[in-house]
């Protein structure tokens, strides 16, 4: 009698358009599918070395998306009436302004070699004459380079930030006259991504893709209607995170028009919390509730000592009041209430632990924290790897997310929120919706009236006070349980086995 086969490892593919190194959710979702049996491949930008160490047994597939189409806009302007004597194209401007830059070099060398170079008077005359004139020609050229250049310049950043009227009004008609595919030519850089990432999926042969927000998702999709036409099935799960409104409205619409064309295509729907589930369910018309699975850390045994993480990266000792926010520095976070509130804290220190130490925003915080004189009580550590995120945090005394009232903060709890809990921390929160509730249930922290700085003391003072009240609420087993990786990870992977079937 011939034996059962060995029943054949799926695979799975986890697709974001983002980096791999420091997306908690792709590293999570990752360590969840490989451990329930799936042969697992990470499909996403650079750098990935901090997953390869962390995550060995998961395929990295390291994307880098060009940009010959979505720049297109910016290297080849329309000057149009305000800048007619703009360039027309990126490399007009670059050689031109190379050209000038090789001619200055060229003309300070030859006013050298007149000076040190002997000549008779005569020949000396005449070559300084020439020199001259051509002193004069070259003046005449870098000041009319400089204004085609600057007129150029002018050009291109009103194309990078399209948000005049014309602007708005070109977006609305490409709305109207081209529908779902007006993302093509309102964001030709998904183009690129496609060109990019649509390859590697149809290399890999997934029989899931796991795709990160919607761009992944437009990805994910046209990749399973070509392994279907070659008489594969992929099943797509999208993952849809909290909407950050566009910057401009041109992207709003590219983002409607790539959303209209592919959510409802999606074999299933995962997001990070209940009232985001109902929203996506009626926006997007989809058949069933999205499936909720909160993107949490995994239960660890409880960090032990104050001697190590940030507080050692701070150089602090244990009885040195400690602060931590964690995550992307941005005006919406609220780290200027953080700022602004130090000197009525007095020793507290304050830590942001951030994924790049040298963007633009820090450097201003840092500025004003110089100029109300508590820089030196100011620290900027960079990002650890994800697993170690818990362990790292443990030694600051509170965790803190100053977020401001909009509404894409008011539906989730943050994942570093999840992060502040596992390691233990009582939080100060701002009085956003999921989270102050949160907060107010579980009693691990206090709320206070968001961009509001004298209330942010009190919440901070009232918990230094009495740190222990507060981390007494983590004593209780279930509350760090339900917000644990071990927990939502579930319904994902049963969600992948309904999609897959019993015999897939």
């Amino acid at each position: 009698m011939a034996e059962p086969s060995a029943r054949p490892t799926l695979r799975a593919a986890i697709v974001t358009d983002g980096v791999l190194d420091g997306d908690s959710r792709v590293l999570r979702v990752a360590a969840a599918a490989n451990s329930a049996g799936y042969a697992v491949t990470l499909v996403g930008a650079g750098p990935a070395e901090t997953t390869r160490q962390t995550q060995p047994e998961v395929t990295v597939r390291e994307v880098a998306a060009g940009a010959a189409l979505g720049a297109h806009r910016e290297r080849r302007p329309r000057p149009g009436l305000r800048w007619p004597l703009a360039y027309r194209a990126a490399e007009s401007y670059e050689r031109r302004t190379a050209l000038l830059a090789a001619h200055r070099l060229l003309g300070a060398t030859r006013a050298a070699e007149l000076d040190v170079v002997h000549r008779p008077l005569p020949l000396q005359a005449f070559a300084r004459a020439g020199h001259g004139l051509t002193s004069a020609r070259l003046a005449v050229r870098a000041g009319w380079t400089g204004l085609r250049g600057a007129q150029y310049r002018a050009a291109v950043e009103r194309r990078r930030s399209p948000d005049t009227r014309l602007d708005d009004l070109a977006a609305e008609l490409a709305r109207l006259l081209l529908g779902r595919r007006a993302w093509r030519r309102l964001d030709p850089s998904l183009l690129d991504e496609e060109v990019a990432y649509g390859p590697v999926l149809d290399a890999v042969r997934p029989h899931l893709i796991h795709a990160l927000g919607h761009r992944a998702l437009a990805l994910a999709i046209r990749a399973a209607l070509r392994a279907e036409g070659a008489g594969h099935r992929i099943e797509v799960v999208w993952d849809a995170p909290p909407r950050i409104p566009a910057a401009t409205r041109r992207a709003a619409v590219a983002d409607d028009a790539l959303l209209r064309s592919y959510a409802r295509e999606a074999d299933g729907v995962v997001t990070v919390g209940d009232r985001l589930a109902g929203e996506l369910l009626v926006r997007h018309n989809l058949s069933t509730l999205p499936t909720v699975v909160r993107n949490t850390p995994p239960m660890t045994a409880p960090p032990a000592g104050r001697d190590d993480g940030v507080r050692a990266r701070c150089r602090l000792g244990p009885d040195v009041p400690l602060l931590v926010h964690t995550g992307p520095v941005t005006p919406d976070r609220g780290p200027s209430t953080v700022v602004e509130a130090l000197p009525k804290l007095y020793d507290l220190h304050a830590a942001f632990v951030v994924p790049d130490p040298d963007h633009p925003y820090l450097a201003e915080l840092r500025d004003r924290a110089a100029q109300i004189g508590v820089h030196a009580r100011l620290h900027v550590v960079p990002y650890v790897p994800v697993p170690e995120v818990p362990a790292f945090l443990s030694s600051a005394d509170i965790g803190v997310l100053p977020v401001h009232q909009l509404p894409y903060h008011q539906t989730v709890l943050a994942t570093r929120y999840y992060e502040y809990a596992h390691a233990r921390l009582p939080v100060v929160v701002s009085d956003v919706r999921a989270m102050s509730a949160a907060t107010l249930e579980a009693g691990n922290g206090e709320v206070f009236r968001a961009g509001d700085t004298a209330d942010f003391v009190r919440a901070v003072g009232a918990v230094l006070t009495n740190p222990r009240r507060y981390r007494k609420a983590y004593d209780k087993v279930e509350v760090l349980r339900q917000w644990s990786w071990q927990t939502e990870s579930a319904p994902l992977l049963d969600l992948y086995a309904r999609l897959l079937g019993p015999l897939r």
